[in-house]
């Protein structure tokens, strides 16, 4: 298989058109990328340009994403798009790192951030249902 470069514009289009239908993107306030009516759904999008066998997520995104009644953490790589159902699977172990702070870009600072990893054995491969 040829290698999957996407960004999140791209990756949320092709969910929009091959899975979820009314799949509407939110404001960049939301703590979700994507939201479904129809579902009851939000998503959360990102799209690494290395393969991992293990996914970041920063609390604050997780406790955000899980108050809603289903919830996607989708990653694309270049083998593959994987999606978590972060309501079947186990919370992520946390612990406190230093990243770049994403909420000021013209201030390229390190916040310390409470993130965990997502195995990817406890997510789908979904990259047959939207590439063909």
């Amino acid at each position: 298989m040829e290698a999957i470069v996407l960004n999140e514009n791209k990756l949320y289009n092709l969910l929009k058109e091959n899975l979820i239908p009314d799949l509407e993107q939110t404001d960049q306030f939301n703590p979700a990328d994507a939201t479904s009516s129809k579902y009851n759904l939000s998503i959360e999008l990102k799209c690494r340009s290395n393969h991992y066998s293990t996914f970041l997520i920063e609390k604050k995104k997780y406790d955000n994403l899980i108050l809603n009644s289903k919830c996607r953490y989708i990653v694309s790589t270049p083998l593959g798009i994987f999606s978590f159902n972060l309501k079947k699977i186990k919370e992520p172990v946390w612990f406190e790192q230093w990243l770049p702070d994403t909420y000021h870009f013209h201030k390229p600072e390190l916040t310390l951030k409470q993130v965990g990893y997502l195995d990817i054995n406890q997510s789908k491969n979904i990259t047959s249902q939207l590439i063909k």
